[in-house]
């Protein structure tokens, strides 16, 4: 009986080392690496036939500024600057802006999709001389409100 446990044991061995032999060799796996943010300014605008919001985003890790313009019809222009960080797909960022002879600063946000930026919605507040989203995590993007990119200013 002895015998028979020796003879199935150094059989599996052989079995094992056989196998082993056999095996195809394993290529490291790599990480997948986060996407690579543009280079240069990249220009998105929103039109209709009364209104314009222009975006020129210029991204350098972890921060995002640019210029942001919003005409709409029968309003006062805002342009200004913004300053922020992309978050998953979304960008928050702070609008410095004039308007009305006023400086002011609130906060923006903007959806990316691989169509361009849809601008984000939800209640705000103001906090430190500044309007802010109450509740971030839930703001209301619409698509029909997406910025496509166009070529920017030279």
């Amino acid at each position: 009986m002895k015998q028979h446990h020796l003879a199935v044991i150094a059989a599996s061995l052989s079995l094992l080392a056989l196998s082993a032999c056999h095996e195809q060799p394993t290529q490291a796996t790599q990480e997948p690496t986060a996407p690579t943010p543009p280079t240069g300014p990249q220009c998105y605008a929103y039109r209709t036939e009364t209104d314009t919001v222009r975006l020129t985003l210029q991204t350098t890790q972890p921060a995002v500024t640019g210029q942001l313009t919003y005409r709409y019809f029968e309003k006062d222009r805002n342009q200004g600057t913004i300053r922020g960080t992309m978050h998953g797909d979304t960008l928050l960022a702070d609008y410095t802006f004039q308007s009305e002879g006023t400086t002011s600063v609130r906060q923006v946000a903007f959806l990316r999709r691989d169509t361009g930026f849809i601008e984000g919605f939800g209640p705000v507040a103001e906090r430190q001389d500044k309007m802010v989203f109450t509740q971030p995590r839930t703001l209301h993007f619409d698509a029909k409100y997406t910025l496509l990119p166009v070529a920017c200013p030279r």
